[in-house]
């Protein structure tokens, strides 16, 4: 596990996915199969549950304007020009994305749970993004 702390941004694949956001020719496609991949996986692998992950951020930061710790320079510039779409559809998915990663279905959550220092923090991170994008 290529993770430093608890946060969604707290990890190399998170990175990965959200290179590939920024890449993206249709951002609410790509986002909607990362949420539909984890959704209707019998098992959840750990790429898979990054990409959804940060997919749940990037919704949060633009429609919630909440502020993720990240050390891309340009995240905050990024998802400010993100406004222009309507990521309101995604977000019950979004919101089950989260709930399945949280489940016995999902090796983040198995890994994370190996670690009884961070485990309630990273659960709590995810609870808390949840939460946000289901009002």
């Amino acid at each position: 596990m290529g993770a430093w702390n608890y946060g969604v941004f707290d990890d190399d694949t998170a990175y990965d996915a959200l290179t590939d956001l920024k890449n993206s020719l249709d951002i609410i496609a790509d986002m909607e199969r990362y949420f539909d991949e984890v959704i209707q996986a019998e098992y959840i692998g750990y790429d898979e549950a990054h990409y959804a992950l940060v997919s749940a951020a990037v919704i949060d930061s633009v429609i919630n304007s909440f502020v993720y710790r990240c050390d891309e320079e340009d995240y905050f510039e990024w998802t400010s020009s993100q406004k222009c779409f309507d990521f309101s559809p995604l977000k019950q998915k979004a919101v089950t994305a989260i709930g399945a990663i949280l489940s016995d279905n999902s090796e983040l959550r198995e890994l994370w749970e190996e670690n009884e220092e961070l485990y309630e923090a990273w659960k709590e991170d995810k609870l808390s993004m949840q939460k946000r994008l289901q009002q």
